[in-house]
């Protein structure tokens, strides 16, 4: 008789390691709470409630102005953004929005997604970022 096949594993996170120097602005005493323990998902989002992460500082502007959001303290990280799903403008993946529970459920570790303003990379959970600081910055003034 031919061998049983082989039991499928249940979808957990990769074990792909891919580290992004990213960045999360916030105001002042929410930074200074998240560099004494660590990043808390926040409630909402395009993609629910996560932590999100900009590819530069100033592209924070733009994207720190959600009810949650707050500006004013900026923190560089290295994410291990591990195995990315890439989602569509509106965090749609396959005619899907995605959130932190359908992500870890198709076997992605992060999010990256472009709403129009620079891409932008989710993750649920504070274990993924490796390393992190607080950094002066001011935005770019135009005139």
């Amino acid at each position: 008789p031919a061998p049983a096949p082989a039991p499928v594993a249940p979808l957990e996170p990769t074990n792909v390691h891919k580290n992004l120097t990213l960045f999360h602005t916030t105001s002042r005493t929410a930074g200074l709470a998240i560099l004494s323990s660590a990043f808390r998902p926040g409630s909402r989002g395009w993609c629910g409630g996560a932590i999100y992460f900009a590819t530069d500082p100033e592209a924070t502007r733009t994207k720190a102005i959600g009810l949650d959001s707050h500006q004013g303290f900026m923190i560089n990280v290295t994410v291990d953004v591990g195995k990315v799903l890439e989602a569509d403008k509106s965090c749609f993946y396959k005619g899907k929005q995605m959130n932190c529970e359908r992500m870890v459920e198709m076997g992605y570790d992060s999010i990256a997604f472009d709403p129009g303003d620079g891409v932008e990379y989710i993750v649920c959970s504070a274990d993924r970022v490796l390393e992190m600081h607080h950094i002066n910055y001011t935005y770019t003034e135009y005139d």
